[in-house]
């Protein structure tokens, strides 16, 4: 994340300045601005592109055989998000693009896609679980900024599940343009389709019938 306060600090600026300064890195599409933040007009934080020249900048790059592997955690942890019921959202579909698909021996990071679905399809039970969720991290001590930041707390906590704090593991949502212009792959999609809702027959009715006479050959 980053603010206007930081930046005056770290750059020696003066708010102005650092105003100015990152306004121009949003425009180069650098930083975007944090929803989540208690004021988004002065709070940012990193889009893919300048997570891809921080990473040029200050990361060593890792060996493709260690990026593969990093990348089997990954996809073993989307197969315990989907299984746990301790998540309220499954992954539905991963997508892989950046680095990782170049013919380099060495890779910068391990840029990922992903699309989360919520595991109950009820939406207004699914609301109740998410609230029941967050009031419960509240009570052992997780502080909420805001009523947005509580509402997205259990797929942060999916997100920060998959991550697995790998310095290497750049995640996006599916929705990010950068998929619409980049190579990219689809790892994993789920093959669940829309539930199909069971309906109950319509009870038969019951037809009287006659009882004939014995003998009688109608």
């Amino acid at each position: 994340a980053l603010s206007v306060d930081e930046a005056t600090k770290v750059l020696g600026l003066n708010e102005r300045s650092a105003l100015k300064l990152l306004n121009d890195l949003e425009k180069q599409g650098f930083i975007e601005k944090n929803a989540f933040a208690p004021d988004p007009n002065k709070n940012w934080r990193n889009t893919i592109k300048g997570g891809a020249l921080s990473k040029a900048l200050f990361s060593a790059p890792v060996s493709r055989r260690a990026a593969e592997q990093k990348l089997s955690e990954f996809m073993d942890r989307v197969r315990k998000v989907n299984e746990a019921g301790r998540f309220l959202y499954r992954v539905r579909k991963v997508v892989l693009f950046g680095s990782f698909l170049t013919e380099s021996s060495t890779v910068g990071d391990l840029d990922i896609a992903i699309e989360l679905g919520p595991k109950e399809p009820d939406s207004s039970k699914h609301s109740e679980l998410i609230l029941a969720h967050a009031n419960a991290a509240d009570l052992n001590g997780k502080r909420f900024q805001n009523f947005v930041h509580r509402l997205d707390f259990a797929a942060q906590e999916v997100r920060s599940y998959l991550k697995g704090r790998s310095r290497i593991i750049q995640l996006t949502d599916c929705r990010d343009g950068v998929l619409k212009i980049a190579k990219s792959r689809v790892l994993y999609e789920s093959p669940e389709k829309s539930p199909v809702l069971r309906v109950n027959p319509a009870p038969m009715k019951r037809v009287r019938r006659s009882i004939r006479p014995k003998g009688c050959p109608f």
